[in-house]
């Protein structure tokens, strides 16, 4: 009888140890699987803005490329908000216009960026318990980029 007390007093000593560090494990693969799917979000948008650059900024026969103004502002909707119109709820969010960069070399080559500030759930800094310097999360930032040549 007293043994089985003993044994279910330390599974529960053993599970007050392992608990904590399953539950930031947990965490740490969940905030990576978020920051990896943000990134995806943000690479396809970036691509898909690219492409519509690309097929819209050749100006008649003359071969060479021109961002127009309206080109610009559809292709930054198109990375923001889906569609070249302006929305209201970003790809991610804290995406604002101001993030994305679309630039155009004379020879054609059309390059969007985008300079997002990744915003973790997990707060500003993810603890090591003394493993070595914690991780400032805030400081990590997405930046995918696309480069194209003009059709």
């Amino acid at each position: 009888m007293i043994r089985r007390k003993l044994i279910a007093g330390l599974a529960v000593v053993e599970m007050a140890i392992v608990l904590p560090i399953l539950i930031l494990l947990t965490l740490a693969a969940g905030e990576f699987g978020r920051a990896f799917i943000q990134y995806s979000r943000l690479s396809h948008r970036v691509q898909s803005a690219a492409r519509f650059v690309a097929e819209n900024a050749l100006q008649g026969t003359t071969g060479v490329a021109l961002l127009t103004d309206s080109i610009r502002t559809q292709a930054i909707n198109l990375v923001v908000y889906g569609t070249t119109a302006p929305g209201t709820t970003p790809a991610v969010p804290g995406l604002s216009t101001t993030d994305v960069v679309i630039t155009v070399t004379p020879e054609g080559l059309i390059s969007v960026s985008i300079d997002y500030a990744y915003e973790p759930v997990i707060g500003d800094v993810f603890p090591v318990f003394g493993f070595g310097e914690d991780i400032a999360t805030a400081a990590i930032s997405l930046k995918p980029k696309t480069i194209m040549r003009a059709l």
